[in-house]
């Protein structure tokens, strides 16, 4: 039992949310049990630097170097600290700043419009007045009811968001989508944090899968309202997610992840009976395969709705993120690779970086002549940071008009939006009097340096696979970008610094939530099932970490759009009709 006598009351504003914690919780903590919005990628270690809030009253302590790093002096007077490592001492009032709020993400819930043989695990056979709802065959329910409903919902769980789809499986209707954030947010936005967290302690890991199946069945309970319908109705549940996902949603132990070779304890496809997760009183739940440590039945089933596996022309498939997946291939065999490409795209490390929402900076172009920016903002507001898509495009719109050369260094020019703050160059992307926060929102070299490794990772990921198969980018037929970054992404600005290799910007297509359409195909169809299984025994995993190419590579393509210019001869055509300024390392 918790001691509560020595206990502290913390408010929040401007929520005016307010609860009594036992002293040195920290603020982040207390916001996380009293559901208030603080964004935290790092999970709480110090490491991000986002959880920025402002102490109005009760006891300030003394600064810690981290926070003087991600705040500064002026900050600090003003009585800014990071929400994760201010212990509660006193009672206290903190201000949430709208810049440390995660806010309204946009999520991605379409993708392909993929046919698919209908044959569902669960049918119903009427019988005079009443229907027997057979599951594989067996009986396993018997209703009063001559049209009692059969449903079905298939679940992408990625890092960041949830995504359901409630079907009927009688008809194979689509009748209601749900979304909702991933609610392990709070524990760190990124799937390492949430490991190391979990690996700390069998509570953590047991609060991490609480967690997670609670918002499964808030996603489920929030379908079926939509629709008119009771949970009690769905006899079958499709879950796919990546790895480590997969593993807190079944309370696997994720220790086995955390440490080389990162292999989990089963690849194989799971079937479920209802009270094994308890997502609802009568669903089955089936999880499809997974590839290896890092490459998850989200992929299984994003290469399912691509139909990858089928073609007899090459074929070229990737999903954005933190981990960056990557599948090549065609019906022959298939090869696929993880990038450890970071959260920077998400809004890691990046001064003013955010994920997707309301207020994000989601597109960039710059004037070459005044160098002066026109930004889109998602939702048309003020803006509030710079969303992934928006800095591929201002990494590319600086490398065209020339504000920094292709070893990535800003070039100090006399122009009002180059600056030195603080030794490090930036470059102003929006006025303080333009923006939602107090502050102008910059690019700093740091950022750059920042987004380069991860734009390295994806594109030598791509190369090591291409190496594998001896074949060029000008080889694949079918090139597919999926996901939520992948659908919003300038695909120019992708090639200009070079993420992703030189393929015909008229071949690339961007198919949405491609792992939610190959979940809802596995709910509808037993032959998409084998199929998944046929994916993941053709498919052969590439370990990048011990790849001589891979990390040879990575180095050649921290530069933009690479050190060998002749990997980019197209791309570097257009540069040349820039202002593009090339650095004297490149091989010609």
């Amino acid at each position: 039992m918790i001691d509560m006598s020595d206990s502290h009351e913390i408010v929040f504003q401007p929520d005016g949310k307010r609860g009594s914690f036992p002293e040195n919780t920290t603020v982040l903590d207390a916001a996380r049990v009293l559901g208030v919005d603080i964004n935290s990628i790092c999970g709480g270690t110090g490491a991000c630097g986002k959880c920025i809030v402002q102490v109005i009253s009760g006891k300030l302590p003394p600064s810690k170097a981290v926070e003087e790093k991600y705040i500064g002096a002026a900050g600090l007077n003003k009585g800014f600290r990071l929400g994760c490592l201010l212990s509660i001492t006193d009672d206290m009032v903190v201000t949430v700043p709208k810049e440390s709020r995660t806010g309204t993400q946009r999520l991605q819930t379409e993708g392909l419009d993929t046919s698919v043989e209908f044959d569902p695990m669960v049918k119903r056979v009427v019988d005079g007045h009443s229907t027997a709802i057979l599951y594989d065959g067996e009986v396993i329910r018997r209703l009063e009811s001559r049209d009692a409903p059969i449903l079905g919902f298939a679940v992408d769980i990625g890092s960041t968001k949830l995504a359901g789809d409630l079907m009927d499986l009688s008809t194979g209707e689509l009748i209601a989508v749900s979304t909702a954030m991933n609610p392990q947010i709070p524990y760190g936005e990124d799937i390492i944090s949430r490991i190391t967290s979990a690996i700390q302690s069998s509570e953590n890991q047991e609060r991490l899968h609480g967690t997670l199946v609670g918002g499964v069945k808030r996603l489920l309970k929030d379908a079926c309202s939509e629709a008119g319908k009771s949970p009690k109705d769905v006899y079958e549940i499709v879950l796919v997610g990546n790895t480590v996902m997969q593993h807190f949603v079944l309370g696997t132990d994720t220790y086995p992840l955390s440490r080389n070779p990162f292999m989990p304890e089963n690849l194989e496809h799971r079937d479920l009976e209802p009270d094994v997760i308890n997502l609802s009183s009568n669903g089955r739940v089936h999880v499809l395969p997974l590839i290896a440590g890092f490459v998850g039945a989200d992929c299984v089933a994003a290469t399912l709705a691509t139909s990858v596996h089928k073609e007899n022309e090459l074929s070229f498939l990737m999903d954005i993120g933190t981990n960056t997946e990557i599948v090549v291939g065609k019906k022959e065999g298939l090869a696929a690779c993880s990038c450890a490409s970071g959260p920077a795209f998400e809004g890691a490390h990046i001064k003013h970086g955010m994920r997707a929402a309301s207020g994000a900076i989601e597109g960039v172009w710059i004037v070459p002549e005044s160098l002066e920016p026109r930004i889109k903002v998602i939702d048309d507001s003020l803006a509030m940071g710079i969303c992934g898509s928006g800095l591929i495009d201002l990494l590319s719109e600086m490398l065209k008009s020339g504000i920094m050369d292709s070893s990535g260094r800003i070039i100090n020019r006399d122009h009002k939006r180059i600056r030195k703050y603080n030794g490090v160059s930036e470059y102003v992307v929006a006025w303080r009097g333009d923006t939602g926060i107090d502050s102008d929102i910059v690019i700093t070299q740091l950022d750059v340096r920042e987004l380069q490794k991860g734009k390295a990772a994806i594109y030598s990921g791509a190369k090591t696979l291409m190496i594998k198969l001896g074949v060029n980018p000008s080889d694949f037929k079918n090139i597919y970008m999926a996901g939520a970054f992948g659908t919003y992404i300038n695909r120019e600005s992708a090639l200009n610094i070079g993420m992703i290799p030189e393929f015909s910007l008229s071949d690339i297509q961007q198919v949405g939530n491609a792992a939610g359409t190959g979940a809802r195909m596995a709910l509808l169809s037993r032959k998409a099932r084998l199929e998944a299984q046929v994916i993941r025994e053709k498919t052969e995993y590439v370990e990048l970490a011990t790849s001589k190419e891979y990390n040879r590579d990575y180095l050649d393509a921290l530069l933009f759009p690479h050190m060998d210019l002749d990997l980019f001869p197209e791309t570097v055509r257009k540069l040349d009709s820039t202002n593009w300024v090339k650095g004297r390392i490149h091989s010609r």
